[in-house]
Formats: structure tokens, C-alpha cells, sequence
């Protein structure tokens, strides 16, 4: 079974947070394998590391992971705006990777903290590109994070929001359907488990944008949200030696971080070219059949996938 051993502080942290018995993952993976093949409809990427952070998002619990990966593959298929043409030469995609739009910071809190990212929600150029372009290089980059970072797919994820450039023409495009569909796979699909979320530099229409975000968060994560209106203020909450030079802090700026992370998606084109096989046929579903209606009617909530 190729699932990286994990360092011994997280090998601990996973003991003790998450439930794993390192013995019995290979037991575990093999559980789930056997169960995505008996579901006709899903087509999955059985990459035991991919698996093993399926798991891990979801404390090792067999009916959550079931749940969560019918969830990732349902809404994979069903958002063609985000999840198709993930071919990185793209241009639209080139560039905002070269802009730097979502950036996972190389150095952790501590040996057991989670990934820190930033996403820098304001610098894109919103006449050129929409929220639904920036979600797809976002969601992108969480997929590497999947099979690459042990700390993310162990110890979750703490999420900087830098709204810093945000103008009105940025905020218009958060339409409550629109921002619904990137709230679902974040809070839905994704095993990378959010801890935290700070937004700092927020312009003058927050309040708005942040208001139908949080119609379709959960409490917990809701509960995990803090606005600064002082960056000093962050620093309490994370260090400045693992903060962006950008920021005040003593790590890569993010020009470095954005030309280091473009490379990485580049040098795995033929990984998302060869991904976009992985996702549901809903002639084949046993049961009802799930339909975009049913997953992203404003009015209605997202309707739990039957999972055998």
C-alpha cells in the first residue's frame, strides 16, 4: 500500500484526534476500494493516499468517508464551471496562478498545526475573470494538497482570507447561488477539515459578501470565522515567522510562493487531464437520480446522498 508514513508528531496527532490505528488503514482503504466498486454510478481515483485523507477528513469513520466521496464526485460532476478544463496550460488558469489567488504557506506553527493558506480574494481583475474561475484554481491546489500534505489532510486547514484590492465589482459576482456552489465542495466534498478562517484587509462591502457566505456555512464553521480589522491583531492568533513577507512576516513573499505553487500545478497537467474520468454517471445511480436542482436550489438545502 503506497500511504506515506506519517512524521511521528503527526502519527500521534492522528492517534489522538482523528481515531487511526495505524494498523488497521490498509484494512480501512481496502474497505472503501471494495465499496466504490459496487457503486455503478462513481468512477474514483483509488490512489490509497487519496483514500487514506478521505478517511482521515472524516475520523476514520467508513459511512462519513462513503458519504464524503459519493458528495466529492457528485458535485465534481455536476459543476462543470469549477471542476471542468482543469487543464493548467489554460490561459485563464496560468494567470491566475501567476497572480498568487490561493497559497499554501511552507512552514506550519508548530510540527502537528495545520496547513496555514492564503487566499488573496481581491487582487483578480473581475472584468476578466469571475468568482467561478478563481474557485477552480482554488479547488485545483486542494487537490495536490490531498495527496501531497500530510498536514492538511491530518491537521486541517487555517485559512487567511486577504481581501486586500477588493473593489464593488468583485462583490457583485457573489450571487447567493454562485458562492452556495463554493461553499458545498469546501464544506461538503472536501476532507481537508477548516480550523480557522481569518479575514483581514476587508473593504468597506464585507458585510454584504460575508452575510451570504455564512447562509450556507454550517455553526461550526461559522463559529471558526474572525474579522480583524488591524492586521496586528492576527498576530496573536498566527505567528509572524510563518506569515508571507507581504504580510509582515518572515516567510516567502507571495510573488515566490505564487511562481512556486504554479509549477506545481504544472507538473501535474497530465494528473488533471487524466482526473476529469474521475466522477458519477446518474443513469447508473441506483435510487434517485441527483440533479443540479436538487444540489444548488437557493431555496432549498443541500439533500443528503443516499449511501449504502
Amino acid at each position: 500500500m503506497n500511504v506515506r508514513e506519517l512524521i511521528p508528531v503527526l502519527k500521534k496527532y492522528a492517534k489522538k484526534e482523528l481515531g487511526e490505528d495505524e494498523g488497521k488503514l490498509e484494512e480501512h482503504i481496502q474497505v472503501i476500494k471494495e465499496w466504490l466498486g459496487k457503486q455503478p454510478h462513481i468512477n474514483a481515483n483509488l490512489d490509497p493516499q487519496c483514500l487514506a485523507a478521505f478517511l482521515r477528513g472524516c475520523k476514520h469513520s467508513i459511512e462519513r468517508t462513503k458519504e464524503k466521496l459519493d458528495t466529492y464526485y457528485t458535485l465534481k460532476t455536476h459543476l462543470p464551471e469549477i471542476f471542468g478544463n482543469r487543464d493548467p496550460h489554460i490561459p485563464k488558469i496560468k494567470d491566475l496562478l501567476d497572480q498568487g489567488i490561493y497559497l499554501p504557506l511552507p512552514v506550519t506553527r508548530k510540527p502537528d498545526s495545520p496547513r496555514i493558506v492564503v487566499i488573496r480574494g481581491g487582487i483578480y481583475d473581475p472584468s476578466k475573470f469571475n468568482f467561478l474561475d478563481v474557485s477552480r484554481v482554488i479547488f485545483m491546489i486542494m487537490d495536490i494538497l490531498l495527496v501531497e500534505d500530510d498536514h492538511a489532510a491530518v491537521a486541517g486547514i487555517e485559512t487567511i482570507l486577504d481581501l486586500t484590492g477588493s473593489v464593488f465589482e468583485h462583490v457583485s459576482q457573489f450571487t447567493p447561488t454562485t458562492v452556495k456552489k463554493a461553499v458545498m465542495c469546501f464544506q461538503d466534498a472536501y476532507p481537508l477539515r477548516p480550523k480557522s478562517m481569518h479575514f483581514i484587509n476587508i473593504p468597506p462591502s464585507f458585510d454584504l459578501v460575508y452575510n451570504i457566505f455564512k447562509l450556507f456555512m454550517k455553526e461550526k464553521l461559522r463559529n471558526r470565522i474572525t474579522v480583524y480589522s488591524d492586521i496586528k491583531e492576527l498576530y496573536k492568533k498566527v505567528p509572524k515567522d510563518v506569515l508571507p513577507s507581504d504580510l509582515g512576516g518572515a516567510g516567502p513573499s507571495y510573488e515566490k510562493l505564487a511562481g512556486e505553487w504554479k509549477q506545481k500545478v504544472l507538473d501535474r497537467r497530465d494528473w488533471f487531464i487524466e482526473g476529469a474520468a474521475f466522477c458519477v454517471d446518474e443513469s447508473k445511480r441506483v435510487g434517485k437520480k441527483v440533479t443540479g436542482a436538487d444540489l444548488f436550489g437557493v431555496d432549498g438545502s443541500f439533500k443528503q446522498l443516499s449511501i449504502d
